[in-house]
């Protein structure tokens, strides 16, 4: 399973094999609250034991992430978590790269409308 986090979903997505392109194929299985994500019965409909398993131990960790410390840290290292990724991108393309890409992306924008939203502008004045 595969999660991706976008601005105000969780997307839950499962990769199935596809014998008529003999590759995997990505689907959404489900797609969750960001604010409240909550496993319904749906959810559960669709998902094997395993794989709901890996959905509740996915926003456990989420959640922990998202405690005030945590968050904290996050934000004080994240100059240096950008250069490492910047390391990542220079050193050529590799099967998870353009995954990663759109991620960051997505997470940028959030950030740079959060930063605004908060009073830091794009300027010689907020540093």
């Amino acid at each position: 399973m595969q999660f991706r986090e976008r601005s105000r979903v969780i997307q839950v997505i499962r990769t199935v094999y596809d014998p008529a392109i003999k590759r995997g194929r990505a689907e959404v299985v489900a797609r969750l609250n960001k604010d409240e994500p909550v496993l319904d019965e749906d959810i559960r409909k669709a998902c094997s034991p395993d794989e709901l398993a890996e959905v509740e131990a996915f926003l456990a960790t989420r959640l922990a992430l998202m405690s005030q410390e945590t968050t904290r840290a996050a934000a004080e290292g994240l100059a240096a978590h950008m250069r490492l990724a910047e390391s990542f991108f220079r050193s050529g393309p590799n099967g998870t790269a353009g995954m990663v890409a759109a991620d960051i992306y997505t997470a940028w924008e959030d950030l740079k409308k959060a930063m605004h939203k908060a009073g830091f502008r794009k300027g010689k004045d907020s540093h």
